[in-house]
């Protein structure tokens, strides 16, 4: 079948039309569904929350639609954690089977394609997380010193592992060009537009081809709404951007918080040395993935700098657990979340560590655990 003629014309292709859904529950205890379903033409939008009711395990839902939009189906009233993500068809037909934490595709073609699919996928995703698991349970058993022999190789068999997966759905896809369904399926999996764009090769120029087929319409929408977001985020790192950079050579402002003694600490107390303000929390990864070398330099340039940590969106207990657990020798402090300390220094991202000189100032800021911290101190302090 060639992909222009999937489905008609445009006329019929978005004009609105019903799509039914009818569905089973295996568990007896649910008397309603929840789902919210995605605005028609607005990607990236959800409609408010509906109640599906559920009766002796089965349900119905029915909704008008002009193209295709997603729909997330759950439990739980508001609980993001336990939704099926679903695709409501117009003019299509869903039969959903729930069992368990599983659920099935049947009804329409569109659908029965969808899950192929999925049968296809589901037991090469079970055998690389079964890959994962075998190999991060003998990384967890081992010595500290098989541990570091371990890391690479394993790194690399994952790798490895996981590539031939995504080659093997990669041709899955391909060979399935003209099957609506493996393509919506899959958008979920790939990048929407690697799917787009080969649904548009494979569609030979046409140029009327994506108001023809109802996948690459909603692919489309997919590809400007990242777009947007790329943009929109673009442009808020450079604003980011323009406030650090204004930063520099400005006053570092000053505050006063509470020690681990419970005692007021000043900012400008330590005027008269270099100062470090390291803006992290026991809940960032990337903090305590940099404690080692920020331990390894505050020993090596003992004397010609402080480093105070400000503490972040954690509890005054997991802050003082958090030091005592990774022993960090320098000044610390809690920062309330009713503290205006990280408006004051725009923190936009964690850990952001600010270097003040002795007159007050601020020398550089770094966003993120990154090399250049070190390299700069290297400048500054190993002359």
């Amino acid at each position: 079948m060639a992909v222009v003629g999937m489905l008609m014309c445009a006329d019929a292709v978005y004009a609105q039309k019903t799509v039914k859904v009818q569905g089973t529950i295996d568990d007896p205890n649910v008397t309603q569904l929840y789902i919210n379903v995605g605005k028609d033409g607005q990607y990236g939008m959800l409609n408010d929350e509906e109640v599906i009711e559920v009766k002796k395990g089965k349900f119905t839902y029915t909704a008008q639609v002009d193209h295709i939009v997603q729909a997330f189906l759950k439990r739980e009233s508001g609980n993001q954690g336990s939704r099926m993500n679903i695709f409501l068809v117009p003019g299509e037909k869903l039969d959903l089977t729930i069992k368990g934490n599983q659920y099935f595709y049947g009804g329409s073609r569109i659908y029965k394609e969808m899950n192929e699919a999925d049968m296809f996928v589901s037991p090469l995703r079970e055998e690389f997380d079964s890959f994962y698991d075998g190999i991060l349970a003998r990384y967890m058993k081992a010595s500290d010193e098989e541990k570091a022999a371990l890391k690479q190789a394993q790194t690399d068999s994952i790798e490895q592992k996981y590539t031939a997966m995504n080659q093997s759905i990669d041709q899955y896809r391909k060979s399935h060009m003209d099957a609506e369904g493996v393509q919506l399926f899959l958008s979920g999996q790939v990048s929407a537009e690697t799917i787009y764009n080969d649904l548009l090769a494979h569609a030979g120029g046409d140029a009327t081809f994506v108001q023809k087929n109802r996948v690459a319409y909603f692919l489309k929408e997919q590809v400007e709404y990242a777009q947007a977001l790329r943009e929109k985020q673009r442009k808020q790192a450079e604003e980011e951007q323009a406030k650090i950079d204004a930063m520099k050579g400005s006053p570092a402002a000053d505050f006063t918080l509470n020690d681990l003694d419970g005692k007021p600490l000043s900012l400008s107390s330590l005027r008269g040395k270099y100062v470090i303000l390291d803006f992290w929390g026991s809940w960032c990864g990337w903090c305590i993935k940099g404690i080692p070398d920020m331990k390894k330099y505050y020993e090596k340039y003992a004397g010609k700098f402080e480093i105070l940590g400000v503490d972040c969106n954690d509890t005054e207990a997991a802050w003082k657990g958090a030091v005592k657990q990774y022993e960090l020798p320098w000044l610390h402090v809690y920062n309330p979340r009713t503290s205006s300390v990280l408006k004051d220094y725009s923190i936009q991202g964690f850990p952001t560590k600010i270097i003040i000189d002795p007159e007050g100032k601020i020398n550089k800021v770094i966003v993120g655990e990154s090399p250049d911290f070190y390299t700069y101190l290297d400048e500054l302090f190993g002359k």
